[in-house]
């Protein structure tokens, strides 16, 4: 082997690489992608690491993190995936029996079902963009679950309104289970980012799975267009 090819041959993603991610991004979005990274690349394995505690990658020896919200720290570089997109969902039984609010303040007729963060304890606030302005909506919950998945299924099941990412509530809005609520007023406050550190940018096969996110999240979202296409049709 020449030393041209030898070069060539090292650069070629192998190897494996630890991926960290929140669990509904890793459930949702990273896991389904997963088989296509590996198809691609067939030297490299993906360790992928699902949780809601921080992680912190250098510590833990982790190539890539998909995150939501501001990357924050210095230390990495970004990059910026999509919008992370949060709207109001409830299920066709639910709306049948109680009306379909049209405006945030109908809110306080409704049973509402809240998210409650892990690591803090704190219930997540309901942003709405009302006026031009950001608004945050602070319910009082017939029911607090600290589980995205299970806010999902808990809406699907009738148990009122609540606020779902548009990648965890597409399935259920495709089968007929959800329906997008007052989607006028929805509030993209957070995107998605992939972080690494600068020094594994040297190692080719978290080059290839970083080129590779770009295919996971393309412009628009499927998810955010099925979505936002029900939504257009409820509203006519």
């Amino acid at each position: 082997m020449s030393s041209l090819d030898w070069a060539s041959a090292r650069a070629q993603p192998a190897g494996i690489i630890k991926i960290a991610a929140t669990l509904p991004v890793g459930v949702h979005i990273l896991g389904a992608a997963r088989p296509g990274f590996t198809k691609s690349f067939p030297k490299v394995s993906v360790d992928l690491r699902l949780g809601d505690r921080y992680v912190d990658l250098i510590e833990e020896g982790v190539d890539v993190a998909v995150r939501v919200g501001n990357p924050g720290d210095t230390r990495f570089i970004a990059r910026q995936l999509a919008l992370h997109r949060i709207w109001a969902f409830a299920s066709p039984g639910y709306l049948k029996e109680r009306g379909t609010p049209t405006h945030p303040s109908e809110l306080l007729k409704h049973d509402c079902v809240s998210f409650r963060y892990q690591a803090t304890g704190l219930e997540a606030v309901w942003p709405f963009l009302i006026g031009g302005k950001l608004l945050e909506f602070a319910p009082s919950p017939k029911l607090v679950i600290d589980a995205s998945d299970a806010i999902a299924t808990a809406l699907a099941s009738g148990a009122g309104i609540g606020l779902s990412a548009t990648y965890i509530a597409a399935p259920y809005v495709r089968r007929g289970e959800l329906v997008p609520v007052m989607y006028d007023f929805a509030y993209d406050r957070f995107h998605l980012h992939a972080l690494w550190p600068e020094s594994r940018w040297s190692n080719p096969a978290v080059k290839a799975f970083v080129a590779f996110l770009k295919e996971v999240f393309p412009s628009p979202m499927p998810w955010d267009s099925l979505v936002a296409s029900y939504a257009s049709d409820s509203a006519g």
